[in-house]
């Protein structure tokens, strides 16, 4: 059994639901970056707390201003606890306007703007706190995460190096460095750059994962083992490295190893969401699809972002005609992969499934023009076939 970039599967089954006999629904499929999800291949973000409430004594400001300033705060804080980052964005510039020498202010509303994914405003407002505050690596952070998030990749690495100039031993700014050069795919210098950060900070357990990770990328998976197996020795946390080896273990058409790599990857955390979409997938590739939908509902609980194992439930919600459930798990394929006909067609069949005929054909119709765009006649036709068929039948 081999791993493909693309998976094709039809799902039998469908047609007394609704007699749309030409109806498959199409596996999205999951590419190998999709399938390291969690494993040091993108910069992480765990910003320190916003340090607003902490922060409410100010130099230079009247005992009245002082007082609107702590009640902006704390209003802002109730507002960033309901998720309303709007109006904790608004809240918190008008607090910035009280005491504009505040950096932990304008870092707390990057740190919201990146919420919302505005990261031209998450850098207009994280360059503000570094100007009054160049010491705070955080900031910095700040600062790059939303620079790489707005493919801004040069700017990216001149704050990781900042850093680094800085602080020669900060292992997250090597890590984020690595990660810009495998986005660009420029792996060998991604191998040079985690290979420093292991000279500098021996035993540094992500460094072993990410150059595990970034050996399997290169198909070098003795050299990929190798690391992997470093880094559970250096590392306490030791469920996403499990999680990578049992990667490598698919790829190497080892089911066995990979479901025992797995299974102690949920002994050493339950709620990793990877592990439990990595059983789910090498469940539902064994042929046992019961018990895949089950991992696969768990992994789509504790993470409702993780679209390749949202793209596999959806197909074991069609099969039990469970659409409203596919229609949600099929709109996050295609709000992440706008570009993926087969998400569009997918969705379309829930649709279809639930009795939303109008929006069924528009996602059908939105498949066939995207399969055609990228050259998949055979996609295109069933489409079409598809859009036929049903109209037909309205």
């Amino acid at each position: 059994m081999k791993l493909s970039h693309v998976v094709a599967s039809v799902i039998a089954g469908l047609v007394s639901a609704w007699a749309v006999n030409p109806a498959f629904a199409v596996n999205t499929g999951t590419d190998l970056g999709e399938r390291l999800t969690g494993s040091s291949l993108e910069p992480s973000f765990a910003p320190e707390s916003l340090w607003l409430a902490q922060n409410r004594s100010s130099n230079n400001l009247s005992p009245a201003q002082q007082e609107q300033l702590d009640e902006l705060l704390r209003q802002g804080e109730e507002r960033v606890a309901a998720k309303d980052y709007a109006e904790a964005i608004t809240t918190y510039q008008q607090a910035a306007q009280i005491d504009p020498q505040n950096a932990r202010i304008f870092s707390g509303i990057g740190y919201l703007h990146i919420q919302q994914g505005n990261y031209p405003d998450a850098i207009a407002a994280y360059r503000q706190a570094i100007a009054l505050d160049t010491n705070n690596l955080a900031f910095r952070y700040g600062l790059a995460y939303s620079f790489y998030n707005n493919d801004q990749f040069d700017e990216a690495l001149a704050t990781y190096r900042e850093i680094l100039a800085r602080n020669p031993r900060e292992a997250n700014a090597y890590l984020g460095i690595g990660s810009i050069q495998i986005q660009r795919q420029a792996y060998d210098d991604a191998l040079q750059i985690y290979e420093e950060l292991v000279q500098v900070i021996p035993g540094n357990a992500q460094a072993y994962e990410a150059l595990g990770n970034l050996y399997i990328q290169q198909e070098n998976y003795d050299q990929a083992l190798i690391y992997l197996r470093r880094g559970l020795q250096a590392s306490s946390d030791k469920s996403n490295l499990y999680v990578s080896i049992a990667n490598l273990q698919l790829l190497q058409d080892d089911l066995e190893s990979a479901r025992e790599s797995l299974e102690q990857a949920l002994r050493a955390d339950v709620t990793n969401a990877n592990a439990q979409y990595q059983m789910g997938y090498l469940l539902h590739q064994e042929g046992n699809r019961e018990a895949a939908y089950e991992y696969l509902l768990r992994a789509v609980r504790i993470d409702p972002d993780l679209v390749p194992a949202q793209a596999l439930l959806g197909e074991l919600l069609l099969e039990r005609e469970l659409y409203l459930q596919a229609v949600l798990s099929y709109r996050k394929v295609t709000e992440a992969r706008p570009n993926d006909p087969a998400g569009f067609y997918n969705l379309g069949l829930a649709l279809w499934g639930q009795g939303l005929h109008a929006q069924a054909l528009s996602n059908i119709e939105l498949a066939r023009v995207l399969y055609e765009r990228q050259g998949d006649a055979a996609g295109a036709e069933r489409a079409s076939e598809l859009i036929s068929f049903w109209s037909a039948q309205r």
